[in-house]
């Protein structure tokens, strides 16, 4: 099976099979053993190698969020023709991966700011969550406030992405 996964507004493409108990997943021409135990719903416990990794999994209309260590990454699985089946979100958008309250909003409208700047951070499951911005630009809009509750999906902040000069 194919997936794909966004990360920081890259999409990535991975296979995923299962042989028995373990997963083997191949990316960029490199497989790797996997294994994944949910400790609780939305809890996994995945072991790659000898590293343990921690994820909290929450699911969208048509795509899943793993947390992993304040990252997220949304996975969304590929049609049979092997097209991609993720939509390319509006320039700038940043929506909310998860359910909870806003804790802080680091910006104001027509800010600069720089690609890995905190813009919101969003509490929920007694993780904080930082929405971050994917490459340098300006704060267009902020569509959230300090201890809002926020729906996973709801827009956060519209960037304009900043021109670099040659």
């Amino acid at each position: 099976m194919f997936i794909n996964y966004e990360h920081e507004n890259n999409v990535y493409q991975v296979s995923v099979e299962r042989r028995g108990d373990k997963f083997y997943i191949t990316y960029d021409n490199t497989e790797y053993q996997v294994e994944a135990e949910e400790v609780k719903q939305g809890y996994l416990k995945i072991t790659v190698g000898d590293k343990q990794i921690k994820a909290v999994v929450t699911e969208g209309e048509k795509e899943k969020y793993v947390f992993i260590n304040g990252d997220v990454f949304k996975v969304k699985p590929v049609s049979l023709t092997g097209r991609r089946t993720t939509t390319k979100r509006e320039e700038g958008d940043l929506s909310s991966p998860i359910s909870g309250r806003v804790t802080k909003v680091s910006v104001s409208e027509n800010t600069r700011v720089k690609k890995g700047d905190i813009l919101v951070v969003i509490e929920a499951m007694k993780m904080e969550y930082l929405i971050r911005a994917p490459y340098d630009g300006v704060v267009k809009k902020i569509h959230v406030k300090e201890n809002d509750q926020i729906e996973m999906g709801e827009l956060t902040v519209e960037l304009t992405r900043e021109e670099k000069e040659e």
